[in-house]
This record gives structure tokens, C-alpha cells and sequence, in this order.
């Protein structure tokens, strides 16, 4: 499950104890540093907020680069994602991602159409009318669906993500649990293995260990490949964000 697009591919403790809650999810601010084959690439900062609408939210992810990560991401990117928790899991309703560049012309913004399975508007730079199967997410909200099914007792399947132009399926699947050490402190997680789907174990996978604790945030994420380690998202700062938290 790519982070920040394409971009976060290349990519506060506790201080409210009152916050958001819908099906596992809380409003909250996170911060990941990004290692690239060990390299220090910078942070990627993960910012959840209730949106107007009931059970409605906002996904923001920003990054800050290290100094060499810089020359392929820009500290101006954002990218956003605007869905709903249903009873059923996460609806996404928009997905936005500026890549920082001075002539937008990579820019994406797509409305889902869930009436029509549809999704509608541009994907990098050029116009996007794609249909898709009821569930599709994007490559932010997907984070929040599997959060939203963990909490709500579901265990993690397949879903259907749109990455740039592409629909890409992923299969997750449970790989077991651990204690392990983070920023905040030892930590039990479950940790889930990510491959897409038709690969048969070969390419690259994510692997991820989420904290049930922590209301099923991930604190460590890797992607590997032949084996090896390619990056590594790790929590590094988290803060719980009040109920009403602004919305975009």
C-alpha cells in the first residue's frame, strides 16, 4: 500500500485523551520517518480529521524530505483524501494529490460517483473517467480502510485500490505478532503482509505492524524486495487530535 502516491514510494505523544472515534478510527497526527536502502529519506506526516458530514473524514499526508530525498520529493506536495465509514467499511468520495510542481501538469483530482461505480476527473495531468467495483479506495483512504476493518473486527481481504491511472488489486493476509520497540515504546502489534494480487510472492510486498492499542495505527512499515528491506516507515510522533479537529 503506497504512501503519498507515487511520491511516499520514494518516501507529541499521547496529549488528548478524548478524541474522534468511528470503527477503529481517531483523529490524529503522525509522523513517519522514511528510510530508503538505510538512507534517511526524511518524514512523512499523516494527518486524520472528522470532516463535516457524520462519520465523514479528511486524510492528509505531507512530506518532508531529507536533503537528497528532495530532489524527488517535493516539500510542497500534499495529498488528501475525503471518505465516509459506512457500517460496511470506508466509502471514499475524493482523492487529490499535488505533487508541488510549479506547473501542475501531474496533478490528480477524482470524484467517486459510488451511484454509478464510477470514478471521474483527472489523474496525472490528463482526463480520468474509470469504473470500479463498490469498495475501490485510492492510496490514502485504503490506509484508513484497513484501520476501519480492524477495529470493526473484520479481518483484512483483498481490496481494489486506484493508483494514478491504474487499478491495482492487493491481497492481505496475516503474518502473525510481535512485541516490538518503537518511538512510543514496546509495543504488541499484528502484523499483515501485502502483495498484489496475480504476483505470486515475486516483486516487491509491504509488510505491516499495526498496534491494536493504538486503535490499529500501523507503527512500522516496510516494503521488500528479493528479501531486502527497501524502505522502512516508522512512527516516530503521534498526537491524538481533539473531536473537532478542523475540517478541509
Amino acid at each position: 500500500m503506497p504512501s503519498l502516491g507515487k511520491l511516499a514510494a520514494m518516501l507529541w505523544l499521547v496529549a488528548l485523551p478524548v478524541a474522534a472515534h468511528a470503527e477503529g478510527l481517531r483523529a490524529h497526527q503522525a509522523t513517519f520517518h522514511t528510510t530508503f536502502k538505510g538512507l534517511s529519506a526524511g518524514d512523512l506526516q499523516l494527518t486524520l480529521t472528522p470532516d463535516t458530514p457524520p462519520d465523514s473524514w479528511v486524510y492528509e499526508t505531507r512530506a518532508f524530505p531529507s536533503f537528497l530525498a528532495s530532489f524527488v520529493i517535493s516539500p510542497k506536495s500534499i495529498e488528501r483524501s475525503w471518505f465516509r465509514v459506512t457500517p460496511t467499511g470506508v466509502e471514499p468520495h475524493r482523492y487529490q494529490l499535488n505533487d508541488g510542481s510549479a506547473d501542475g501538469d501531474k496533478a490528480t483530482d477524482f470524484s467517486y460517483e459510488q451511484s454509478s461505480h464510477r470514478v471521474t476527473g483527472i489523474a496525472d495531468g490528463k482526463p480520468l473517467d474509470m469504473s470500479v467495483d463498490a469498495g475501490t479506495q485510492d492510496v490514502t483512504s485504503i490506509r484508513a480502510a484497513l484501520m476501519v476493518d480492524l477495529g470493526a473486527g473484520r479481518e483484512p481481504h483483498e481490496y481494489a485500490m486506484i493508483d494514478g491511472r491504474e487499478l491495482k488489486h492487493y491481497v492481505y493476509t496475516r503474518v502473525g505478532t510481535a512485541r516490538i520497540p518503537t518511538a512510543l515504546g514496546e509495543m504488541d502489534t499484528v502484523i499483515f503482509r501485502s502483495d498484489r494480487k496475480g504476483s505470486n510472492g515475486k516483486g516487491r510486498i509491504w509488510q505491516y505492524w499495526y498496534a491494536p492499542s493504538l486503535d490499529w495505527l500501523p507503527v512500522r512499515i516496510e516494503q521488500r524486495e528479493d528479501g531486502n528491506t527497501r524502505m522502512t516507515f516508522a512512527l516516530r510522533t503521534l498526537k491524538w487530535l481533539p473531536a473537532d479537529a478542523g475540517s478541509h
